[in-house]
């Protein structure tokens, strides 16, 4: 009966042991395939037969260039014949390999208030658009009701360093110069482009010099 115990146990061990080094094994090759991926290109597919959602992830890029990275992600939800609905996410960063895949245009309207008496102190309007030859572009002029002379502005020479799209919705985020009635005031400043449900919002990393620039006002404008 002690034998019969001691005989048991010695081989619950052996398949313990066998168990853990198989284990460990696996995990040893999983890593060393990993590192091997990590230096090329990774796609990934995932189902999930439970909720009846399909979801593909793509992603691209070496491990001597980090700084450039390029993402897709497609869902589609289905249930029996009928697909729902579908989004798209984009997202690249980088610089040179980067290109807008989208055309836009429409006008830049937008107003600064006198927030006590409610009237309309001072207004930017103009046009703008976007495309894949010349970046965004925007001509615009600074009115105030006062009576002064106007002021011309134009925004050109975007340089894209990124771009993250849901949908129909962007941001672009890189540098831009600006004029002032044909005499450049900013160069190489850092931007934020963003068009969301039809409505364009342009952003400067340094607020001090967009305040003094357009009076105040934001550069909103509308897709058309």
């Amino acid at each position: 009966m002690i034998l019969t115990v001691y005989f048991v146990a010695a081989l619950l061990a052996t398949t313990t042991f066998v168990i853990v080094g198989y284990g460990v094994n696996n995990g040893v090759a999983a890593s060393s395939i990993t590192t091997q991926q990590q230096s090329s290109s990774m796609a990934s597919e995932q189902h999930s037969s439970d909720s009846d959602t399909s979801v593909i992830q793509q992603s691209s890029g070496q491990s001597q260039s980090s700084s450039t990275t390029s993402s897709v992600i497609t869902s589609e939800s289905s249930s029996g014949e009928n697909v729902s609905s579908s989004s798209r996410i984009i997202s690249r960063t980088g610089g040179d390999n980067i290109q807008i895949d989208r055309q836009s245009s429409g006008k830049i309207a937008s107003s600064r208030l006198n927030l006590t008496s409610g009237e309309v102190e001072a207004i930017l309007f103009g046009d703008w658009s976007l495309n894949d030859t010349s970046g965004f572009v925007a001509n615009f002029i600074y009115k105030p009701s006062n009576g002064t002379a106007p002021i011309e502005y134009e925004i050109s020479g975007f340089e894209l360093n990124s771009i993250n799209q849901i949908n129909d919705n962007l941001v672009l985020a890189g540098t831009i110069d600006v004029a002032s009635n044909s005499t450049a005031v900013l160069q190489d400043a850092p931007v934020t482009i963003m068009i969301q449900n039809g409505i364009l919002a342009v952003g400067f990393g340094n607020a001090t010099e967009a305040t003094d620039l357009f009076g105040g006002i934001p550069i909103i404008g509308f897709e058309q």
